[in-house]
């Protein structure tokens, strides 16, 4: 079950950065009309339109691969944010390049558009080095304009215009990084929210909440598909004499440790929990009652293991288990409430042992 979520939130990962993928596409198509229209007025020569066009085009197409292939997943940041970046702030200092002088202002609150992009992905210290590289290469693209095209550039005016253009590219690094880290922030906030949502506060196993999910979930697949999948409720004997004898907290320690016990005996597709008080519950997905009974017997065997020295070496700690394989289009609660039954002939037969339905 858990290489089944760890592959689920790969894919709705993938989703989310191809959506955000065709949104920067679409602002490049929007950039491509508004290039056309200068050319369509005679701001740009028209090799250096063919040369715009190619480059933004270029770009659609080898980001569309990179993603749609899934090769952007190789990358240290799968979003490929900085490339883009840079893409786009090249792309359109080669625009303004072969733009006319008197246009070439035009061109400037695009970037400004582009640069929001970076917000969402990137750090105050990647966007002002982004800025930085903007800002270089504009101060470049006046020397070329000057050695190459000096008919076509106003050098003070192009001065003047990287002196006002400059800071407030850098102020907005500075602000994208603010906001940047602040939705990191709030993200963080939201995702240790859905855990302890989803975690029993004491033992940090799952809550009773997580583990109804899942056995919903785990039922519509074998309804679908018809596998097999079994129920196991667990039941820790005597554990009122624990509490009674050496108090509740030590009575809570040794919860914990017969949870975090359970979690690493389970397999990593299993979803194991906390069903209420001593009582646990754990979800065997792909089994029958020959193969839950074996992971059951190494939960068993290893809470049997378990020593607690630090509150009295001489206590043991048992576990009585009741298992029951699902039958199809049942209610979960038919099949818990069998898993139960055979957790009371457990109890019934002397504890520290397995009964299935």
């Amino acid at each position: 079950m858990a290489d089944a979520e760890t592959a689920a939130k790969a894919d709705a990962k993938q989703a989310r950065l191809l959506k955000r993928y065709w949104v920067a596409a679409g602002s490049s198509l929007l950039v491509l009309l508004f290039m056309s229209v200068l050319y369509w007025q005679g701001y740009i020569v028209e090799t250096g339109f063919i040369i715009i066009a190619g480059g933004i085009l270029s770009c659609i197409a080898v980001f569309f691969a990179l993603f749609h292939s899934g090769f952007n997943r190789k990358a240290r940041d799968p979003s490929l944010t900085v490339a883009q970046l840079l893409s786009a702030m090249v792309t359109l200092i080669i625009a303004m390049y072969y733009t006319s002088s008197d246009a070439r202002s035009l061109v400037l609150p695009i970037v400004l558009m582009a640069f929001v992009f970076g917000v969402f992905r990137l750090d105050t210290r990647k966007l002002v080095a982004v800025a930085l590289f903007v800002i270089a290469g504009y101060a470049l693209m006046i020397k070329l304009l000057l050695q190459f095209r000096p008919q076509d550039v106003d050098f003070r005016l192009e001065v003047l215009r990287l002196l006002v253009f400059g800071p407030i590219l850098l102020w907005f690094a500075v602000m994208g990084g603010y906001i940047s880290k602040l939705r990191k922030t709030l993200s963080d906030s939201k995702a240790a929210t859905e855990e302890m949502a989803t975690r029993d506060a004491l033992t940090g196993a799952y809550n009773r909440r997580h583990l109804l999910n899942a056995l919903r979930q785990e039922k519509l697949r074998s309804d679908r598909s018809g596998h097999a999948f079994c129920i196991g409720i667990l039941d820790l004997d005597l554990f009122k004499t624990i509490n009674d004898t050496y108090g509740h907290r030590a009575g809570d320690d040794v919860l914990k440790a017969c949870a975090e016990c359970g979690v690493q005996s389970v397999r990593p597709i299993d979803c194991f929990g906390r069903y209420g008080g001593e009582e646990f519950e754990v979800l065997m997905t792909q089994t029958d009652l020959k193969g839950a009974r074996i992971v059951a017997e190494r939960v068993r065997n290893a809470v049997g293991n378990l020593r607690f020295a630090h509150i009295d070496p001489d206590i043991r700690v048992t576990v009585s288990i009741g298992l029951a394989q699902y039958r199809p289009e049942e209610c979960i609660e038919d099949t818990e409430k069998r898993a139960d039954t055979a957790l009371y002939r457990a109890k019934l037969a002397g504890r520290n042992r397995i009964e299935t339905e």
